[in-house]
């Protein structure tokens, strides 16, 4: 243990977690609309919850994503932007990578000729004052075959783009991370686009960009691409902490990599490597999923893309990992592969192996820290095992763990809440009223999968939201 994990032991929390008895669907079936198969990402603007919803193929207007914005004392949502349509054209049916081949033939189906939902979702949501912001105002990218955009609403009720598809460059299907730090807003380039494919995670290159008014549409380079190395395929996630920003990659050859910056000065920045080769785990861990700052230490959530296999990289499976950085550089396995690193034995701290002892947990998405506990989303995906025609019973779901520490994690809820087809704790949002789960659900796909069992399986679809108070 290091001396850094000495001092957070005096600084454990005396607060209880939520308990799964305290949370509550506030919103379900994909607000009615069960081709929304993920609450994608959240934000608190303005006194309320905004939620973007994401569907995996939209073809007509009841499938259009949408953002929403809840009001917590009326209990009622509403819908404050919808994706447009727009002509239909080759990219809009390319092949979608991201999908299993079982299920992305079952996709392939709903194609349409008709105008489009230009938007296939909404992947990240930041609230940023830029130089000609006259307040802070909410700033969300789409997830656009025609090439992500960049949405601005100082009002919450308004949206309209502010930047070119891509930031210029088409290709770049969407960006996530969008984070302000230092007075300026950050973007990674999320997934590809291309004319032979869709690649909903994954992009062309590691892009990272910066802006200090992006409402002028003024973004440049914030780091060389891939942080000059070309396996960095991807940017995966941002936060900051300790004054610093922390990025994390995805790299298929060695593992993840987590860089860090002090962002002064002109953009393109000085970034120091810190984590490499997936913190020992190599390309098991082949990806950062999310990053949080609790309790004097950075916890990083990795894992692999996909339901538990990444098909365009050809890794695994395998089961997710959570570590610990700390300002001066040394890290903690928190759960994880025992193992033997340059940095000496690596230990999982809370005794529990990787996927938190479930091997089906291969993804960590979402942290969280709400009222001094630090949350933990899963993606899990048991339930598309268990949907092959000789498996005795379809079981899994999400998982949601809670810590007072940061070393002993408690499971909070399990099996995606009853549905296996809830694969994924998408998102965690902290507010004054609450600590919101959005969860992605892969209903509509794995019960066209179920038919082919005796009796057939059936399951709800659709993206839900909770909240625990």
């Amino acid at each position: 243990m290091t001396p850094a994990s000495e001092k957070i032991k005096n600084r454990v929390s005396q607060k209880t977690a939520l308990s799964a008895d305290r949370f509550a669907p506030i919103a379900s079936d994909g607000f009615g609309r069960d081709s929304a198969m993920s609450a994608q990402c959240m934000t608190y603007f303005r006194g309320s919850l905004y939620v973007g919803t994401a569907a995996a193929n939209p073809v007509g207007a009841n499938d259009a994503p949408r953002i929403l914005r809840y009001d917590a004392d009326g209990d009622r949502w509403q819908t404050v932007f919808e994706s447009p349509f727009v002509e239909a054209h080759h990219r809009s049916h390319v092949p979608d990578l991201s999908l299993s081949k079982e299920l992305a033939g079952l996709e392939k189906f709903r194609r349409s000729l008709a105008p489009l939902p230009r938007d296939t979702g909404f992947r990240s949501m930041g609230v940023f004052q830029g130089k000609s912001d006259e307040a802070p105002a909410l700033y969300v990218s789409t997830m656009s075959r025609g090439g992500g955009l960049i949405l601005r609403s100082a009002d919450g009720e308004t949206f309209e783009p502010v930047s070119a598809p891509g930031l210029g460059d088409p290709d770049i299907f969407s960006f996530r991370g969008l984070v302000a730090h230092g007075g300026r807003l950050f973007a990674c380039a999320a997934g590809a686009v291309t004319d032979e494919y869709l690649d909903r995670e994954l992009g062309l290159a590691g892009k990272l960009f910066v802006s200090d008014d992006p409402r002028g549409g003024q973004w440049v380079a914030a780091a060389e691409t891939g942080f000059g190395d070309h396996a960095n395929v991807a940017i995966t996630a941002l936060a900051p902490a300790f004054g610093r920003l922390y990025a994390g990659t995805a790299n298929p050859e060695m593992g993840f990599q987590i860089w860090h910056t002090e962002a002064r000065g002109s953009p393109p920045f000085d970034w120091v490597p810190l984590v490499i080769d997936g913190a020992g785990g190599f390309n098991n861990n082949f990806a950062v999923g999310a990053m949080a700052e609790f309790n004097g230490a950075l916890y990083v959530g990795s894992g692999v893309t996909g339901f538990g296999y990444e098909i365009a990289q050809d890794i695994g499976p395998a089961s997710c990992e959570v570590m610990r950085l700390f300002a001066d550089g040394n890290w903690d396995l928190v759960a994880g592969q025992m193992r033997f690193t340059p940095d000496g034995l690596k230990v999982p701290l809370s005794l529990l192996g990787p996927g938190l002892g479930d091997f089906y947990n291969s993804m960590i998405w979402s942290l969280a820290v709400h009222d001094d506990i630090l949350y933990l989303g899963t993606s899990q995906w048991e339930g598309l095992r268990c949907l092959e025609i000789d498996a005795a019973e379809v079981v899994g779901g999400y998982q949601l763990w809670s810590s007072a520490d940061g070393e002993k994690w408690v499971p909070v809820l399990d099996d995606g809440r009853g549905s296996p087809a809830a694969v994924a704790v998408q998102t965690l949002q902290s507010t004054p009223q609450g600590l919101f789960v959005g969860s992605t659900n892969y209903g509509r796909l794995f019960g066209a999968l179920g038919n082919r069992r005796h009796p057939p399986v059936e399951f709800p679809a659709g993206c839900e939201v909770l909240v625990g108070r």
